[in-house]
This record gives C-alpha cells, structure tokens and sequence, in this order.
C-alpha cells in the first residue's frame, strides 16, 4: 500500500466530461494532449465484452429509449457526438503506454474479461506517479474479488458515502488509494489512509479553488470534468 506521493493528481473524470462527450473516443485522445495524470472511465459487461459506458439507461448518452444490457448489439450504438460506443479493447489500443487509466468497474458479472484483456497487453515498466492501471468500484464486493484471484493491477474502492468498514476493507483489499464523493468527504479519515501511505482521492472537483483547499487538507486527487482548467492547480 505505497500510493502515496506529495503530487496531487488531476485526473481526467470520463475523459474530459466537461469538454467532451464523456466516454467517448474522442474525448479520450482531447484528453491524451493534456498534462494530467489519468483518464477515469466506465466499464459495463453485455455478451462477454467490455464497453466504456457510464449509465445503464440508454437515454441521456445516446436518445436512445432502453437499458444498455437489454441492447440487442452494443456496437451498433451510437453516443450523442454520432461515434460509436468505444469497447474497452479500443480505448486501451488508445491510451496503452500514454497515459494511466482508472478503469471503473460499473456492471461486471465476469471479471476475467477484464483480467483477460489486460493481459494482452504489454508489460509496462513501473511509473513515478500512478499505476498504469487502476481498476476501482463502488462493488466493494466485485474488487475484493479481484484482489482474492490475484490480480496484477492495483485496486480501489469508491465510496459514495462514509465507510463503515475501512480498517476491514484495508486488509481484504490492500487498496492502492480510495475514492471518495467530495459531498461526503472525512478528512480525518483522509488523514488517517495518508498515514498508511494511500492517497485520497475525490470526485467530482470541477472548481480550482475547491481543488486547492482539498490539496492543502492532504486530499491526493481529483476526479475533473474539466482537466484542462484544473491542470493550473498550484
């Protein structure tokens, strides 16, 4: 559990969700030309592959009546910006070796699919700041899981509200930081993981000087729409 460093990470939430079509492809390569840290994105399973999609509900990405699993063909989707809905395997041939990624489990039932496909890929060497791949969930459950097959990338919890578990979730998962909603931010607790070396990290921060204030509390991130406003961050 050695995430922690005095860099305060600007993480692009999405893509660029801000600027952007969030999740798509090219917000993703808008994303690549800025000096942040990671791109964030959403996973959702449907016919044994990976698809970058935040919402189960097809309405607000796509105008689409229905739910993305009830979906007959998700490659025959088109996002709002009138690109296709990227697979997982696309956005990493994208960002493979450029930039970290914090791959989000959203709806997995098969998690070696995604174990599976990371490892196709090839080795990278360790970096200074993040991961080259942070796979975090709010399914506490679906990371411990993870973590009990052995998986090679470093792992995240995300929670929505205070953990009532930490000190069990610490020792199950060993996570490399935790990822906290801002509305429900502990900076006890904030203190107490940076303590154990594991870096907090915060979403949704679209205002610098929110920013600042969590950088100077020991906050270790923010999760941005609007990386290039926030990568001025002192």
């Amino acid at each position: 559990m050695a995430g922690f460093s005095e860099k305060f990470y600007i993480i692009g939430h999405r893509g660029a969700a801000g600027e952007l079509f969030e999740n798509s492809l090219q917000g993703f390569e808008y994303a690549l030309t800025l000096d942040i840290d990671m791109i964030e994105i959403d996973i959702r399973e449907h016919s044994s592959e990976l698809w970058v999609i935040h919402d189960h509900d097809l309405e607000r990405l796509t105008g689409q009546a229905g739910l993305f699993e009830d979906h007959p063909d998700p490659s025959s989707i088109r996002l709002l910006n009138r690109e296709p809905l990227p697979s997982l395997r696309q956005v990493l041939d994208l960002t493979w070796g450029k930039m970290p990624l914090n791959i989000e489990i959203k709806a997995v039932e098969h998690l070696e699919l995604l174990l599976d496909l990371l490892a196709q890929y090839p080795a990278m060497p360790a970096g200074e700041r993040l991961p080259w791949n942070l796979i975090s969930s709010f399914n506490h459950a679906a990371i411990a899981h993870l973590k009990a097959a052995g998986c090679p990338w470093p792992l995240a919890p995300i929670s929505s509200g205070i953990p009532l578990q930490t000190r069990v979730e610490l020792e199950i998962i060993e996570p490399w930081s935790w990822h906290f909603d801002d509305q429900y931010l502990d900076f006890d607790l904030v203190r107490e993981l940076r303590q154990q070396g594991i870096p907090s990290l915060v979403f949704t921060v679209n205002e610098p000087a929110r920013a600042r204030e969590l950088k100077q509390r020991g906050v270790g991130g923010i999760f941005t729409d609007y990386p290039s406003k926030m990568i001025q961050i002192d």
